[in-house]
């Protein structure tokens, strides 16, 4: 009996019915993960909790589209139409010619790693990492889904997206959070918040430090630098195509 695939984004992107068929499609696509160059039949069905007769059909519809692509010995890879969308995605927040040079420049003034989170569904997605001197990540990955919740990046964007609190009202007020191993026991970040047209935020950027005694104090001190870097990038951003592509983004009362 196949297991209802769960949408993480449904229950606050939609208010009427969904369609369960498109979920389980989207689901094979899901199914591979950073290091999955290909998957067999058998590893989508058992990831899916799809019957097989299921999950080939919808492969094979999926195969159509070019989202994904039959190879011999009945394994199938990822197709090109997946790389098309991701560029896309990556265009309407202009990462290359934005948001990347201002997380290596922020790289470079700090030795840190810097990173931009994007607002997604109420959750955070690291879309682009630049390493620091000092070598140190954090454990997540870039494209991987995170609470809001946990984390400076997270407690930033609920922060300018109106959430109430003592603690939303002092990031509000400062305008930048820092946390220890909050959202992972090994590393520490500091982050601000990033607004495009009228005020609407989309996300954060944050540097990482491993975690430690003196990791609060290192980030502190680069607070007005992470401040200053996300204003700069706010008004970048909002002088760029957002203004016409509110889609992109979810509405705040809170402006830079």
């Amino acid at each position: 009996m196949e297991s209802p695939v769960p949408s993480p984004s449904s229950s606050s992107a939609t208010s009427g019915p969904i369609v369960s068929a498109v979920l389980r499609a989207l689901s094979l696509l899901d199914a591979f993960g950073e290091h999955d160059a290909q998957l067999s039949l058998a590893q989508l069905a058992r990831r899916t909790r799809l019957a097989k007769p299921t999950a080939l059909r919808l492969a094979r519809t999926l195969s159509m589209a070019g989202y994904l692509v039959a190879l011999p010995g009945g394994v199938w890879r990822l197709g090109p139409a997946v790389a098309q969308l991701g560029a896309r995605y990556q265009r309407a927040f202009d990462l290359s010619n934005v948001i990347e040079p201002a997380l290596h420049a922020l790289a470079e003034l700090t030795g840190h790693s810097a990173s931009f989170f994007a607002l997604e569904h109420g959750r955070r997605v690291r879309l682009l990492r630049v390493r620091g001197a000092d070598g140190f990540v954090s454990p997540t990955r870039v494209g991987e889904p995170l609470p809001l919740e946990r984390g400076a990046a997270g407690q930033v964007i609920l922060a300018f997206t109106g959430h109430e609190g003592a603690l939303m009202d002092t990031i509000r007020e400062r305008r930048y959070h820092a946390t220890v191993g909050e959202a992972n026991v090994l590393a520490a970040s500091i982050a601000a918040p990033v607004f495009a047209a009228r005020g609407a935020v989309i996300g954060a950027l944050s540097l990482a430090v491993p975690a430690s005694d003196a990791a609060s104090a290192e980030l502190l001190r680069h607070a007005d630098a992470i401040v200053s870097a996300a204003n700069r990038l706010s008004q970048t951003l909002a002088a760029a195509r957002y203004a016409d592509q509110e889609r992109i983004v979810q509405r705040s009362h809170w402006h830079p």
